[in-house]
């Protein structure tokens, strides 16, 4: 007989069973199941205890150590594969890591001696945590501009705009092509020569601009401008390559920059201030009144003249006027009556600034802005605050807010300078003008007034360095007259035109005087 309390737990089981429509039949299986389960479920335990233990037998067959006293690398078969082909293993016990790569070969003379390099080339890599996984030029290439084109932004100097990012695609393409040239398109980059960049900005110095989007095909690029490429490639391998782990900082190329004058002069041609004045008045004339033109063309016209002179009388850069609003033109509160009707504040958005901080400019061209709002409600375009100041007046694009691009006030420009100078305006003397030349314009005739370079510079929204080093010294051609002023042939001039006004004197002062007419009073 059973004991009381197992008998009244075989009794309880019996009434389960009862109530759940099962016999002791049923219960045996699921006993019989349970236990096969948990039989399975060990044996897996084992098995991969097993493995874990004695990983040889499954995988690294006819293993053997590199070194008779080293153990963190070997050479051995892979037993799942039936190509009979060594491998080398490689462990790094400080970083973890793990490096394996198949020799191609079955012999194991040649495995130990490809496994012996392969060690001395990486085993320094895996210690300074140097990744295993290799990148060609191309992909280096690619890499970085998947990582910059998630910079994007429409904010200067808040990530990369997507005008810079577009230069970037050109600047690195040149790096490009001068590693498959160098036949080395398939070469990895820690594998590269670091001298190989040494040639680079020559390379480019002697390439020919073959495209047409350059007037003077065949001539080369500025060496400003390569030097510019070649930091954009550093800047590539710094940020990716070495900061990335993908190479070290000794494997990196060694580039030369090209040897450039420190004369930071504008390398454009500039208009003088009496150039400015006649080209201006020969637009506002003759050239918006020009017979044949259709009215549609005149209203252009008429608009590009106003621009070009604000333009000149503000010293903005062309994107940045180009990108003014209407809500950006205001009042300045501290201006009398008499100066409200000349006088504008005119405001650059961080979005539209070249250096990304925005600022204010006063300029004398109210009278300029409201003109053009006239012109623009006379065709029926309305000028709301959120409306660019410049935008096309093509039928099918009015009332889009479609602003004019750079294309339009460069080929507007090149019709100006050329019809004025046809109509003998002015002399070009061989120079090519351009729009951004008004930036220049403006700051050598305000240095000519005397306005003090401090606010000049924030006017302009450069530095006070860049400023003087750049417009100082060009204004020195402009006071021509002081500059020479009692100096050798001019100082025997003066003298001479010195005596001469005080013979003319003495002779006025021998003549008879006639007499003074007597007051009434």
């Amino acid at each position: 007989m059973p004991p009381p309390q197992e008998q009244q737990d075989i009794n309880a089981l019996s009434s389960l069973l009862a109530l759940k429509g099962l016999d002791a039949s049923d219960f045996i299986d699921v006993i019989n199941a349970l236990s096969n389960i948990k039989k399975k479920e060990q044996e897996k335990i084992e098995k991969d205890e097993k493995a874990a233990v004695e990983p040889e037998k499954k995988i690294f067959k006819d293993k053997e150590f590199v070194y008779e006293t080293r153990t963190d690398v070997f050479i051995f078969k892979d037993g799942r594969t039936k190509s009979g082909r060594y491998y080398i293993r490689i462990y790094d016990e400080k970083t973890k890591k793990v490096f394996s790569q198949s020799l191609r070969t079955t012999n194991r003379i040649e495995a130990l001696a490809s496994a012996e390099k392969i060690y001395a080339e990486n085993k320094s890599r895996m210690q300074k945590g140097v990744k295993l996984t290799s990148l060609t030029t191309k992909e280096l290439i690619d890499t970085y501009l998947k990582l910059r084109f998630k910079e994007r932004t429409n904010v200067p100097h808040a990530g990369i705009t997507i005008v810079s990012y577009d230069n970037l695609i050109s600047k690195l393409k040149y790096w490009k092509d001068y590693i498959e040239e160098s036949k080395h398109k398939k070469t990895k980059i820690e594998n590269l020569p670091t001298e190989l960049g040494l040639g680079f900005a020559n390379w480019i110095l002697e390439k020919p601009r073959d495209t047409n989007r350059y007037k003077n095909q065949g001539k080369g690029r500025s060496r400003q401008a390569i030097n510019g490429i070649v930091a954009a490639v550093k800047k590539m391998y710094k940020d990716v390559a070495v900061e990335r782990k993908y190479i070290t900082q000794a494997e990196v190329p060694i580039f030369k920059y090209l040897k450039v004058q420190r004369d930071a002069s504008p390398k454009r041609d500039v208009l003088s201030a009496e150039e400015y004045s006649a080209i201006r008045k020969w637009m506002q004339y003759k050239w918006v009144n020009e017979k044949g033109i259709t009215e549609e063309e005149k209203i252009k016209r008429r608009l590009y003249g106003l621009f070009f002179t604000i333009h000149h009388q503000t010293g903005q850069r062309s994107k940045e006027i180009l990108g003014l609003k209407w809500r950006d033109i205001n009042l300045i509160p501290t201006d009398k009556p008499e100066d409200k009707r000349f006088r504008r504040s005119i405001n650059i958005d961080k979005e539209n600034s070249k250096t990304g901080v925005g600022r204010k400019i006063v300029a004398p061209v109210a009278e300029q802005f409201d003109r053009v709002k006239k012109i623009y409600k006379s065709i029926g375009e309305e000028c709301n605050k959120d409306d660019y100041i410049f935008t096309h007046t093509f039928k099918t694009r009015l009332g889009k807010n479609m602003q004019w691009g750079q294309p339009l006030i460069e080929n507007r420009l090149k019709a100006v300078c050329k019809g004025s100078a046809d109509a003998g305006v002015w002399e070009p003397d061989g120079r090519t003008i351009t729009n951004y030349q008004a930036r220049h314009f403006y700051a050598t005739q305000a240095i000519m007034r005397g306005v003090d370079m401090y606010d000049l510079a924030l006017n302009m929204g450069t530095s006070l360095v860049y400023l003087q080093s750049t417009y100082l010294h060009i204004t020195t051609l402009m006071k021509a007259d002081g500059m020479t002023k009692d100096q050798g042939i001019y100082k025997v001039m003066a003298e001479r035109e010195t005596k001469k006004a005080a013979a003319e004197k003495a002779i006025r002062e021998a003549l008879p005087q006639e007499p003074k007419e007597k007051s009434n009073k």
